[in-house]
């Protein structure tokens, strides 16, 4: 190989690894920015009274239920709220106090993806994944609101922007 063939691969070899250097910086970057977006929002798109809770208008509710469950190292009490879609889909909307409930993204290995946009009942959302379920996730104060659907993207995006808080 002559020595000018073997400066522009190397060049080219410095270069391609710089670059992946750089995308994969900029990826933890924006990855620790969506996961953590929730533990430290200021404020929110509206103001959430004590008592309210998640609802999808249009679909039928299934089953409700209040449970107590321990994340963040507080007690929490979850309103856990089953419906029904048209076409069979099924999804939970779940409202939670305190917000330590957020740990719960990484206790049951959701994914925070890297696309911005998602609203859940007006509140910025975080859009996360685990296997084929998705995950909105929402905070507004010291409550937590989620919506839980084995759907794909555009269905959860459909859905949460189409939730209400009653």
């Amino acid at each position: 190989m002559s020595s000018k063939k073997k400066k522009n691969w190397l060049s080219s070899a410095i270069a391609a690894l710089l670059g992946l250097a750089c995308a994969l910086v900029l990826g933890f970057v924006f990855y620790g920015a969506m996961a953590y977006q929730l533990l430290d929002q200021k404020h929110t798109v509206q103001a959430v009274e004590e008592g309210v809770r998640l609802t999808l208008p249009g679909a039928q509710l299934r089953s409700e239920q209040t449970v107590t469950a321990a994340y963040g190292g507080e007690e929490c009490t979850v309103l856990l709220r089953t419906y029904e879609m048209e076409g069979g889909v099924q999804a939970e909307a779940i409202t939670a106090q305190p917000a330590a409930y957020i740990e719960r993204l990484s206790a049951e290995g959701y994914t925070p993806q890297l696309i911005t946009g998602f609203v859940l009942a007006g509140l910025d959302a975080v859009y996360a994944l685990r296997g084929g379920e998705a995950l909105l996730c929402a905070r507004s104060g010291d409550t937590v609101f989620m919506l839980r659907a084995e759907a794909d993207e555009q269905t959860v995006y459909s859905l949460g922007a189409g939730a209400v808080l009653e």
